[in-house]
């Protein structure tokens, strides 16, 4: 068998795949990145692919009519949706997977930046990939949107009142947070968005201070996350 094809779409230079990257190479995956603002556009038959992660982004879903790339990403979605290929979409793009799935995307009433608990639901466990979470995780936060409850999928997470974990049909998960980073990237965000964060009442010192805390646990859940994922790949490659 040739090795699976992950489609990776990348938004942002300073937002990759970052902890979640060895546990896809180590499983034998083929990534194929697609950095949206200056890459060509991927194969759009999604079922030339075993896997998709969609990454965060800066722009959101409201600007689509001023990004040509996100009505192209979102018709890959939904075709890899349809096909059931494992997909899996952190921060922008578990928006997109919930808006594909048929729930309300809209600015957050106060956004949420550093780190949070989320609660996870027991139905999770049963999930192959959702359950390496566990019932409980802090995670790192940066957006300023949410998603409500899609019709078409079920919300599996929270911090407080506020979706966090989706999953999709049987082979798409989303997650709201940003498992994927570690130590560097957070602390280049301080330091290229800092101002803003403070903007919004963010006390970035203490962020820096549960960033030194909590990274090695961190990096497990995201290396976890990551392996799980990986599986599903690799068996949809199987079959395919």
């Amino acid at each position: 068998m040739t090795a699976p094809r992950l489609l990776v779409i990348q938004h942002n230079l300073d937002d990759h795949l970052n902890e979640l990257g060895g546990p896809l190479i180590d499983a034998g995956l083929e990534i194929e990145p697609w950095f949206t603002t200056t890459g060509p556009e991927p194969d759009l038959d999604a079922s030339a692919y075993h896997g998709i992660v969609s990454l965060g982004a800066l722009a959101g879903l409201e600007d689509e009519a001023e990004h040509p790339w996100m009505s192209t990403e979102r018709r890959v979605l939904e075709k890899a949706l349809a096909g059931g290929v494992p997909t899996l979409g952190i921060c922008f793009g578990a928006q997109m997977l919930a808006s594909i799935a048929g729930a309300e995307v809209r600015r957050a009433e106060v956004p949420e930046i550093g780190w949070a608990t989320v609660e996870m639901d027991p139905a999770a466990a049963d999930d192959p990939v959702l359950c390496v979470l566990g019932e409980r995780l802090s995670v790192f936060q940066y957006h300023y949107d949410a998603f409500g409850s899609p019709e078409n999928g079920r919300i599996l997470g929270w911090t407080g009142a506020t979706n966090q974990v989706l999953a999709v049909g049987e082979r798409a998960w989303g997650v709201q947070f940003h498992v994927e980073v570690n130590p560097g990237t957070v602390f280049s965000w301080i330091g290229t968005y800092g101002e803003e964060m403070r903007a919004h009442g963010v006390d970035v010192d203490a962020v820096a201070v549960e960033t030194r805390d909590r990274w090695t646990t961190y990096r497990e859940v995201a290396r976890a996350l990551s392996s799980a994922f990986a599986r599903e790949v690799v068996a949809f490659a199987e079959c395919a």
